[in-house]
Parts: C-alpha cells; structure tokens; sequence
C-alpha cells in the first residue's frame, strides 16, 4: 500500500489565487508611499518650526539674561551712591564771622540729558548718571584688596559703539555696532573729585570716560532715571535747570539763600526704566555705523517731561511693536542708602 496521499485537483491554483489577492497592486504602493511622504513632510516642517522656536526663545532669553544682570549690576551700584555731607558754617566776607551753616560735601551726584551739557551717551537715549561709591575697585589689589570701603567715581549711559574689548581690526560682522549699557568705574587712585579745580565743572567724570568705560549690555536702548521724593504731590524733583524732570545736581545753586532741598543731598528714591531689544531684532535693523532710523524716531523727543514718563513709554512700546522689534521693559524704584533727604 502506498503512503503518498492523492494529490487533489485544483489545489495549486487555488494556493496561486490566494498568493495573488494577498499581494499589493502598483497603485495601493503609490497611495501608501504618498500618504508617507506627506506625514514626514508635515513632521519635518514641525520639528523645524519648533526648532526655529527654541532657537528664538534660546537668543531671547539669553539677550535679555544679559540685561538682567546689567540692570541689577547698575541699580545695585547706584543703590550705594555716598555723598558723606556734613554741616559747615559759611563765612560772611565783610566781618569775617560766622555767618549760617550749610549743608556741605566733597563728592557729587550729577544726573541730567545723556549727549548734553557735557554728559556722554547717545542723545535721546535717556539719561547719564555719575557719582561715587563704595566699589572698592583699586589698581593695587596686591596691598588694597581687603579695603572694603574705597570710594570710586561710578557711572552709566548709553552708548552706540562696537565691543571695545575687542581687537579694533576685528571685522564687523563679528563686532557690530550696537546700542550699549556703558559703565564707568574710575580706580580709587584715580579719583579727582577732591581736586578744588574739579568742582565747578566735569572733569572729575569726563577725564575718564574714553579710558575707564565698559560694556555691562548689549542692546540696551534707553536707560530713564527720575529721581524722587516720597510724600510729594509731584513724585519728581524739580531742580530749576532745563530738563530738571530727569535732572538733578547736589553742587547746584549751594551757596544760595535758603540752600535748596536738594543742595549736597543725595535723592532718596531713583525711578531706574531700562529698554532692551534681543539680538535677532537688531540684526535685522543693523545699519552699520549708523544708528538704526527706527530707533531713533522711536526715542525722538521722549523722557524729557517726568509727567508724560507713562505716555512716553507706552508710545516707545507701540513704535517697537510696529516695527515688529522684540523687546524688553525693566524697571525698578531704588531707594538711596545714604540719603538723608530733609527740608
């Protein structure tokens, strides 16, 4: 007896016919292959938009970390301005006697129009301020570093210039002009504030403004200071000088009869607003040497009345939003230390 089972008729074709309606048609490979494509197309693209976003969050928040540390740096400096007043009687040039006592001092806060009378910083950009305080920053760290105490003349404006601790035959593509918060720390060494022939002018600050200067930010495009009194109607103090919203000067009108409030004292509140834009927003307005048209309209003509200080802000914010500039506002009320505001 055989062991091989009969072959069944048939049963070869109907195993090719299963074959052949379980494989796919050309067009069924087309349709699937398509519909791939159009996922990793729709894939890609999104991975690329969420890339262009952390790379634009990434500047921005690197741009304006910077900023940051700017702003505190500055209102932490300014936070400890001294003037070290004391009371002195004034001598009467006639008899030669005691004639009434005055508020006197050897230092000097200055505030007042960056770009005018004197003070450096691009016009329109804000405010210049110069004064002293403990920095304690010396030339002689070796035989001074553990004096806590030493006396620097400080300052900040803003200027628009290229990196200057950078090579000057760096190309500028690499070192761009850019709007920048500058610092000036003079070497307690250095400091002429004691000097008689500095007190009736700015020498004491302007000497060493091209040696003593440095960057702290990028892309800082204002800086509006407002010195304050507490407990006023009109929060500002009015000096009496042009600009006097945004302006105050402890050596001004001293020796007048009565000696104004202000007269060697330093303010007890200073109102800091910095304005900075991210770096890919500057990029697109680089004019070279030149400072950017936008930029300058935009500031044209603001901070210079204390009362439109809100309008004025509010208008700069409008004129950056529509010229599709990435900003940010900092802004902080710094109370003076060592003031001992009185009337």
């Amino acid at each position: 007896m055989s062991d091989v089972l009969p072959a069944y008729p048939g049963t070869a074709a109907r195993r090719r016919e299963e074959r052949g309606k379980s494989a796919f048609t050309v067009l069924e490979i087309l349709v699937a292959t398509s519909i791939l494509v159009m996922i990793l197309v729709i894939v890609l693209g999104m991975v690329d938009q969420l890339s262009k976003i952390w790379r634009s969050s990434s500047e921005r928040i690197e741009a304006f970390q910077s900023a940051r540390l700017g702003f505190d740096l500055m209102t932490r400096n300014l936070r400890q301005a001294t003037l070290n007043p004391y009371l002195d009687y004034e001598i009467d040039p006639t008899s030669l006697s005691p004639r009434r006592y005055l508020r006197k001092s050897d230092l000097r806060f200055l505030l007042g129009p960056a770009g005018k009378d004197d003070l450096p910083g691009v016009p329109d950009s804000g405010q210049a301020v110069f004064f002293q305080a403990p920095a304690s920053y010396t030339l002689d760290a070796a035989n001074c570093a553990g004096l806590d105490s030493l006396i620097n003349t400080s300052g900040y404006y803003i200027g628009f210039t290229r990196n200057t601790a950078l090579p000057p035959h760096v190309e500028t593509a690499v070192n761009p002009y850019r709007y920048r918060l500058i610092q000036l720390l003079v070497p307690a060494e250095k400091k002429n504030i004691y000097d008689p022939s500095m007190k009736d002018n700015e020498k004491w600050f302007t000497d060493y403004v091209d040696t003593n200067s440095r960057i702290v930010a990028d892309n800082i495009i204002a800086l509006i200071l407002r010195p304050q009194a507490p407990g006023s109607t009109s929060p500002d103090i009015i000096t009496g000088k042009a600009y006097a919203d945004y302006t105050y000067d402890s050596a001004l009108n001293v020796n007048t009869d009565p000696q104004p409030v202000y007269a060697n004292q330093l303010p007890p509140i200073v109102q800091v607003t910095m304005v900075a834009i991210d770096e890919s927003s500057a990029k697109h307005i680089d004019a070279g040497p030149n400072q950017p048209n936008v930029i300058t309209s935009a500031l044209a003509g603001k901070f210079q009345n204390a009362a439109n200080y809100t309008d004025d802000l509010d208008k700069l914010e409008k004129a950056l939003m529509a010229a599709r500039i990435r900003y940010r506002v900092f802004s902080s009320a710094i109370p003076i230390r060592e003031s001992l505001w009185s009337k």
